[in-house]
């Protein structure tokens, strides 16, 4: 009767070491020091982490953001990203903010769009139109500028191929 004891174990320290291999592979391939947020690098954001978290709370205390749209969408109809901007005292729409926009897919910096700053169209703020060609996550960003205020905020979109 045949043992087949050695062969196995040998068998899963193969399969150990090809799983190492690709995970250095990946790793290497996707390195995360290429990523950013509103144009700006990790480096910098740590950096300057402490000074970026008392602005968004500053800019938060002062002002209501939020994303208008479906998180859901299909490659056709997604050519716009819309954001309303007010002030939390009086409710008013912020007509004297410099809006940035940015879209983004996760995890790589390949697909990057600069938007680009945004337009006030009755009362949000409208990147300029784009396209995508793939379907899957995207990440829109905002750069918001309101004298020394400023903020970026992000809002993510699962995009579907378009059925015709």
């Amino acid at each position: 009767m045949k043992n087949y004891w050695p062969f196995g174990i040998f068998l899963l320290a193969m399969v150990v070491v090809g799983l190492i291999v690709l995970t250095i592979k990946v790793a290497v391939m996707n390195p995360v020091e290429l990523q950013s947020i509103c144009q700006r690098s990790s480096q910098e954001i740590d950096a300057n982490i402490n000074e970026i978290v008392k602005s968004r709370e500053s800019f938060l205390n002062k002002y209501n953001v939020s994303f208008e749209g479906a998180l859901q969408q299909d490659t056709k109809s997604f050519r716009q990203i819309f954001l309303r901007l007010s002030n939390k005292i009086n409710g008013k729409i912020e007509t004297d903010a410099k809006v940035s926009f940015f879209l983004t897919r996760p995890n790589t910096v390949k697909e990057d769009k600069n938007l680009g700053e945004g337009e006030l169209v009755e009362g949000l703020w409208q990147s300029q139109s784009f396209e995508v060609q793939k379907e899957g996550r995207y990440q829109s960003e905002a750069l918001i500028e309101i004298g020394e205020d400023s903020i970026c905020v992000t809002q993510e979109y699962f995009i579907q191929k378009s059925i015709d």
